[in-house]
């Protein structure tokens, strides 16, 4: 299954920052404290932190994050979508080795069914 690049997993402070190609309610956060239990193979909360002039940040829910099957990965959900990040790649970012590690995301499962449903002559001009 070919996997296309979505964002990057990064270390700010002791917690990793998750940037999505595409997600503008703010900062998508795993918490310091979370970071030992989802490298254990538990799932743990992805937040997302709103920085609002002359207010305190505002901190929401977005999504999981949980170690894959194989446990060679990160799988991080936010929303309906999944992406993964390799756990070498992550594991050196928190050890301080590598920047940040390359988020991906899997192509789209495309419905033949649906597809061949469409008339041969759909979108064509029928009038002149």
């Amino acid at each position: 299954m070919p996997f296309k690049p979505c964002g990057k997993i990064e270390k700010v402070h002791d917690a990793l920052q998750v940037q999505v190609d595409g997600w503008t309610l703010g900062t998508l956060v795993i918490a310091a404290g979370d970071i030992s239990k989802l490298l254990k193979g538990r799932a743990v909360n992805v937040n997302f932190v709103q920085q609002r002039p002359g207010r305190e940040a505002f901190v929401g829910y977005a999504g999981t994050a949980v170690l894959s099957r194989s446990g060679r990965a990160v799988n991080v959900k936010i929303e309906a979508r999944l992406m993964t990040a390799p756990l070498a790649q992550v594991q050196k970012v928190l050890a301080g080795q590598q920047l940040a590690a390359r988020l991906s995301s899997p192509a789209p499962v495309i419905d033949a069914d649906r597809v061949q449903r469409v008339a041969i002559d759909a979108g064509l001009v029928r009038g002149f």
